[in-house]
C-alpha cells in the first residue's frame, strides 16, 4: 500500500519506519530528513534498514499528496496551520480517494475542520475525484517503547464514520492485529476526546498521589507503604501511583490545559483539571522547598549535583521537564548547579546555555565532587543503586533530596546520609 507520512516528530519516524518494514511504500514528507532521536530504542536501525528501499523522504508536500492512498498527519501539536496547508494540497492533488489519518493531538474538533478543508479543496479541483475519508487515530505510543507500542498495540482507536475508511485501516494494520482484535471504532470526535481524557486521567493519578504524599508527611506516614497498599487493590492498580517532582514532557500538561479550556468553553467549570495542574505546578518545586528549609533559607554558593534532567527515563526530551524548572530556581537563588543526564546533555546545553553557576557534568560520579547536596530528579536505572560509600567520599556533605523515592531511608540512615524523599514522613520534617 502507498503511504504518505507528514512530520519530523519521533512518532512520524516510527510510523513511517514500521509501515515500510511490513512492505508498504512509504513517503515521509519532512523539511529535511531529521537525525533520529537515538534515545528511542531501535529507531536508528529501523530507519537505516528501510531508507534504501520502501521508505523514501521528500520535502515536497505536492509529491506527498499525490503518493499515498493513506495520508498520515504526525505533526507537532502547534502546527495546525501547517496541517491546513497540507490537507489543501491533498484535496487538490490526490486522485485516489485517500484516507486522511490524523494522529496529531490538535484541539478538539480540529480533525473535522481539517477534513472540511480537504473536501472543499477536492471539490474546487475536480468533482470527479473519488471521495476522501477521515480517520482520527490517537497516538498512544510512549517514548522509550514507541516501536514496541506500534508493533504490539494494546488498542487501536479509529475515529471514523465511513466503513470504507475503517476497512482500509484494518487492512493496513492486519500484521499488528493478528493475535486478537484490538481495533475499536468510534466517532472522530469521541476518538479525539479519548486521547485527551486518557492523558488527563493519568495526570490526575499523579497529582492525587503527590497530594497524598503531602498528607503522609503531615501525618507521619510513609507514602511508599500507602502506594503499595493502594496498588494492591485491583480496582486501582500500580500504574501512575508514584509521587515525585510532578509530570512534565511535551504532552501531559499541555493536553490537560487544552481539555480544561475546552470544558470551560462548553459551559462547565473544569475545576478538577485546574486542580490537577495547580498541584503539579507546586510539586515542581518540592525538592527546592526541602533544600530551602534544610539550608536555613540560604542557598547562596551551595553546589547542587543534579541527577536527571529529561522529563522521564528513556527519553532525551526536556520540554516542560521538572528538572529544568528546578535548575532555574536554584540558580535564581544564587546556588551553583552541576547536572548530569545519560541522554539529555545536548538538549540541556542547547536550552540552558552557558551561564554563571551552571556546570555540565561528565558522568554521574563526577557531578558529586564537592557537592553540598544531590538531587535525584529523573529515575534513570544507573541512579537506582549507586555506590553510596563513594558518594559520601565525593560530596562535601552527604545530603540527598530524592524526587523519585529510589532509596531506603533506613539504609541512608545507616550510611550517615541525610535523606529527604517525597511523602516519607518519618525520614524528614514536613516542608
Amino acid at each position: 500500500m502507498k503511504i504518505t507520512v507528514y512530520g519530523n516528530t519521533t512518532s512520524a519516524l516510527v510510523t513511517a519506519g514500521c509501515l515500510a518494514d511490513i512492505g508498504n511504500e512509504v513517503l515521509l514528507v519532512t523539511p529535511q530528513m531529521p537525525s533520529p532521536p537515538y534515545a528511542e530504542p531501535g529507531l536508528r536501525k529501523l530507519l537505516q534498514q528501510q531508507q534504501s528501499g520502501r521508505l523514501q523522504s521528500t520535502e515536497s508536500e505536492q509529491a506527498g499528496a499525490q503518493h499515498g492512498v493513506v495520508q498520515y498527519l504526525l505533526l507537532e501539536s502547534d502546527q495546525l496551520q501547517q496541517a491546513t496547508t497540507i490537507v489543501k494540497q491533498i484535496g487538490a492533488l490526490n486522485q485516489q480517494g485517500c484516507t486522511l489519518v490524523n494522529r496529531t493531538t490538535f484541539p478538539l474538533g480540529s480533525s473535522e475542520q481539517l477534513f472540511t478543508v480537504l473536501q472543499q479543496a477536492q471539490q474546487q479541483a475536480d468533482n470527479s475525484q473519488p471521495p476522501c475519508r477521515l480517520v482520527v487515530e490517537p497516538d498512544f505510543m510512549t517514548e522509550g517503547r514507541m516501536i514496541q507500542n506500534f508493533r504490539r498495540p494494546d488498542r487501536i482507536l479509529l475515529g471514523c464514520d465511513d466503513e470504507v475508511g475503517v476497512d482500509v485501516m484494518r487492512e493496513l494494520y492486519t500484521p499488528y492485529n493478528r493475535n486478537r482484535d484490538v481495533v475499536m471504532v468510534m466517532s472522530p470526535r469521541s476518538a479525539e476526546l479519548t486521547k485527551f481524557a486518557c492523558n488527563a486521567m493519568l495526570a490526575t493519578r499523579i497529582s492525587f498521589m503527590n497530594e497524598m504524599a503531602d498528607v503522609a508527611e503531615d501525618l507521619g506516614a510513609d507514602i511508599e507503604e500507602v502506594r503499595q497498599g493502594m496498588g494492591s487493590d485491583h480496582r486501582i492498580g500500580y500504574d501512575y501511583l508514584y509521587p515525585g517532582t510532578g509530570f512534565g514532557g511535551p504532552h501531559f500538561a499541555r493536553d490537560v490545559a487544552s481539555l480544561a479550556d475546552t470544558v470551560r468553553a462548553a459551559g462547565s467549570r473544569g475545576q478538577l483539571l485546574d486542580a490537577v495542574l495547580e498541584i503539579n505546578r507546586q510539586q515542581r518545586e518540592v525538592l527546592f522547598r526541602k533544600a530551602w528549609r534544610h539550608f536555613n533559607m540560604d542557598l547562596q554558593g551551595r553546589l547542587f549535583a543534579i541527577w536527571g534532567v529529561a522529563y522521564k527515563p528513556g527519553s532525551s526530551d526536556i520540554r516542560n521537564a521538572p528538572g529544568i524548572h528546578l535548575i532555574k530556581v536554584l540558580l535564581d537563588q544564587g546556588a551553583e548547579v552541576r547536572l548530569y543526564d545519560p541522554e539529555a546533555m545536548e538538549n540541556s546545553r542547547n536550552l540552558l546555555g552557558e551561564q554563571p553557576g551552571l556546570q555540565y557534568g561528565e558522568d554521574a560520579q563526577q557531578v558529586l565532587d564537592g557537592a553540598d547536596a544531590l538531587m535525584v530528579v529523573t529515575e534513570w536505572k544507573p541512579f537506582w543503586s549507586p555506590d553510596f560509600e563513594a558518594l559520601v567520599q565525593r560530596m562535601r556533605t552527604p545530603v540527598i533530596f530524592d524526587g523519585r523515592n529510589l532509596y531506603s531511608p533506613q539504609k541512608m540512615a545507616q550510611l550517615g546520609i541525610t535523606y529527604y524523599a517525597v511523602g516519607r514522613g518519618y525520614t524528614a520534617e514536613k516542608i
